[in-house]
């Protein structure tokens, strides 16, 4: 990619864009902000070329973000650019919709910075791949496609998002694949090796004590030697992620139901979430420590 990374934020709250702004300039890409979609659609009619990601805020006065998304993916220009919706809404309906639609990766504010910057830098990353395949799509030779059977290792929520957004990244066309395997790393984590149940989690996240209670878990001897697993396995028809934890399992059965999607709840959509935007077969084996997702190569874009 010959021109600088630049970065396109729009979001009706300056302080947001600021803060948003600061991350990404940060990885060395430079910035654009403005404040409604009919600017950013002035924006990148004018510029076209020359944005790589985009930062848009579903919430906006005028048109909303979902419209200046449709707008963008009718435009031949501009559909392959990658755009990472955030909003403070984490209605499920509409984190699906979304996802559904084509956005690279949906954010609830607020959200770790390194969590945005990963999610950037794999979208930038993924659009120069997709423009350096252009020519000619049978000279393909993405990591993914190559691999057949590979184990990763993961213990905190940075490295289950990390990995997520990595492994993901190789299969371009899998709308959704790194939101759904975000969903399961973290369950593996938190709900699995840390034992930090539904009810705990609840409260946890009313009094924003969850990443500090995360961290005095991590550190505590019984935690400290656990870890995750996450096996990718794939041929010419599917590929398989595995995800394994050391924890004593879960009764898995409720949260797979599609009415987890209608809850008020702040947590536990998750994996109803994945079963329906990221794989096309999602199972848990034995005790619920064990989550096996398959997407279907043939059926993808």
């Amino acid at each position: 990619m010959s021109d600088p990374i630049t970065a396109l934020v729009i979001d009706d709250e300056e302080l947001s864009r600021a803060i948003v702004a600061g991350y990404l300039s940060r990885m060395g890409y430079r910035t654009l902000g403005v404040g409604t979609a009919e600017e950013a659609w002035r924006l990148l009619a004018d510029l076209r070329e020359v944005v790589h990601v985009v930062l848009l805020d579903r919430q906006l006065p005028g048109m909303g973000g979902m419209d200046l998304f449709a707008r963008m993916k009718a435009d031949p220009d501009l559909s392959a650019i990658p755009v990472i919706m955030q909003t403070i809404s984490d209605r499920s309906a509409e984190i699906a919709e979304a996802i559904q639609a084509g956005v690279f990766y949906y954010l609830v504010k607020p959200y770790p910075g390194e969590l945005l910057q990963s999610v950037a830098a794999a979208a930038v990353d993924q659009l120069t791949r997709l423009k350096r395949l252009q020519g000619d799509v049978r000279s393909r030779t993405d990591a993914m496609a190559l691999m057949r059977d590979r184990t990763f290792r993961f213990r905190t929520p940075q490295e289950a998002h990390n990995l997520a957004i990595a492994v993901a990244s190789m299969v371009p066309n899998a709308r959704g694949l790194a939101f759904g395997l975000v969903e399961l790393l973290l369950n593996a984590v938190e709900h699995g090796n840390l034992a930090i149940g539904y009810a705990a989690k609840g409260e946890l996240k009313l009094g924003n004590m969850l990443a500090r209670e995360i961290e005095e878990r991590l550190a505590h001897p019984e935690h400290a030697g656990k870890a995750a697993t996450l096996r990718v396995q794939r041929d010419e028809r599917k590929a398989v992620f595995t995800v394994s934890d050391e924890g004593r399992g879960f009764d898995w059965s409720r949260y797979l139901a599609i009415d987890a999607l209608q809850s008020t709840a702040t947590h536990g959509r998750g994996i109803a979430l994945a079963r329906m935007v990221a794989f096309h077969e999602l199972s848990y084996v034995g005790c619920g420590n064990t989550v096996v997702a398959t997407v279907d190569l043939a059926r993808l874009p």
